[in-house]
């Protein structure tokens, strides 16, 4: 899959330059000068009020330059990131003014959890510094790069400067896959009826048993090695092949989530979509998911996880969808001899009444239970594992009593970083011979 590459081109907003008096009792020390030479004349404050004007007025002028010639620029290393990776970016600050710039600050209001890019520049007259900075991305979503700033000003410190950059870019940082445990889900058939229900005439890869044959059976089901060894025709019958596509239907509803942050039962639900995605697409599976408000149809390929990861990494709580409602909208959508994975924290048995319709079109269902109880602390302090696991070990047992297989996962499951997932960017280079650009298709592993 190639990816578009993280450099774009400056943004057409202008900075934003201001300058502004920072302390004022020069000045009023100025205005009471002026005052007492005008009502008391005296040679020394003139001395005086010569001074100090010319103090202000090189400062300001000091500082006018640095508001109209302060520049800077930052760079993105890479624009599809996963939670966990490092975020790098390069800032440039240049000083095109006449006066050196003692101290420039440079100032980020990124939202990124835990990413404080701020610095301190000196830069010389017609100095130019470059400041690489990395920081983890904690956690998944959509986060802003931006608006930045940079603050300088005259080495007296009467007057301040800032130039501001308000363009603020989005980055979205996708859920990793993570080792799951030994889910052993069932796999719908492409006729949907399972393999130990009965034969079928439908043209697969193995082959069932053979009969006698009958009016109305293909010539080309004709078993001719069974036949001569009969002595009457004899036809094969089939085994239907495992489908092998997977539907995984998300619960989003905001009332039954529990938790905050990454210890939550919304982003141990999206690390465990992410992860079983990336598992079953990389056995060559067709993955499908639905969530509230999206339906992402059954693909196979690297393209379709990037797909379904976007989706995951856009996830929020949902108030008034429950996964009653889910079911009933994956529902026409699902088609027959699929597999279907509902992964949520609801206890309310209601919901398996609507997984049982899905299999009742031929398709093979199964559950993951979020422990919510085992989520939620009660003034910090966690519940007693045998309480917080009594409501899902109770849908469990519901589960196995309609023959649909379940896995109930904890607040305590420790996830491990899974195989690497390969993604295709576009960089572009410059050729240090001739200066030409070019774009590189690069490769890698995260």
């Amino acid at each position: 899959m190639t990816l578009p590459t993280s450099s774009r081109p400056p943004g057409s907003i202008s900075p934003i330059r201001t300058l502004r008096l920072r302390r004022r009792l020069p000045v009023v020390l100025l205005a009471i000068l002026l005052v007492n030479q005008v009502f008391n004349p005296a040679r020394i404050w003139v001395g005086v009020m010569l001074a100090l004007a010319a103090m202000l007025g090189m400062a300001y002028l000091w500082a006018r330059q640095l508001r109209d010639h302060l520049h800077g620029t930052r760079a993105q290393g890479g624009a599809w990131i996963l939670a966990g990776d490092l975020l790098s970016e390069t800032f440039t600050v240049q000083n095109q003014s006449s006066f050196p710039a003692l101290a420039v600050e440079v100032v980020d209001h990124s939202d990124l959890p835990g990413y404080k890019p701020d610095w301190v520049a000196t830069l010389d007259v017609r100095g130019t510094q470059t400041y690489p900075r990395q920081g983890r991305c904690q956690r998944r979503g959509v986060f802003t790069l931006g608006p930045w700033e940079l603050r300088a000003g005259d080495p007296l410190g009467i007057f301040s400067v800032s130039v501001e950059y308000p363009e603020a870019r989005s980055i979205l940082i996708y859920p990793r896959a993570m080792v799951l445990p030994d889910l052993q889900l069932p796999r719908g058939d492409a006729a949907g009826a399972s393999r130990t229900q009965r034969p079928s005439q439908l043209y697969t890869t193995t082959v069932a048993s053979v009969r006698p044959y009958v009016a109305g059976d293909p010539l080309r089901a004709i078993h001719w090695r069974q036949t001569a060894h009969h002595g009457e025709f004899m036809v094969k019958e089939f085994d239907l092949e495992p489908s092998g596509d997977l539907w995984i239907a998300l619960d989003l509803d905001a009332a039954v989530q529990q938790g905050d942050g990454a210890r939550s039962t919304l982003e141990y639900a999206i690390t465990l979509t992410a992860s079983l995605a990336s598992e079953m697409l990389a056995e060559n599976r067709r993955v499908g998911l639905v969530t509230q408000g999206r339906l992402i149809p059954p693909q196979p390929g690297q393209i379709q996880l990037w797909r379904i990861l976007e989706v995951l990494a856009r996830a929020e709580p949902v108030s008034g969808a429950p996964v009653t409602r889910l079911l009933d909208d994956l529902r026409p959508n699902v088609g027959r001899g699929r597999t279907v994975l509902v992964i949520t924290p609801s206890t309310d048995p209601v919901w398996i009444g609507h997984l049982l319709q899905l299999a009742n079109q031929g398709n093979a269902p199964a559950a993951l239970l979020l422990d919510a109880p085992s989520f939620a602390g009660d003034g910090g302090v966690e519940k007693e594992p045998g309480d917080a696991a009594a409501a899902s070990a109770a849908m469990r047992g519901l589960l196995a009593e309609h023959g649909v297989p379940s896995h109930i996962i904890d607040s305590g499951f420790q996830f491990r970083p899974v195989h690497t997932i390969t993604r295709t960017r576009t960089e572009l280079r410059t050729l240090s011979a001739t200066g030409r650009v070019i774009r590189v298709e690069v490769s890698e592993e995260v």
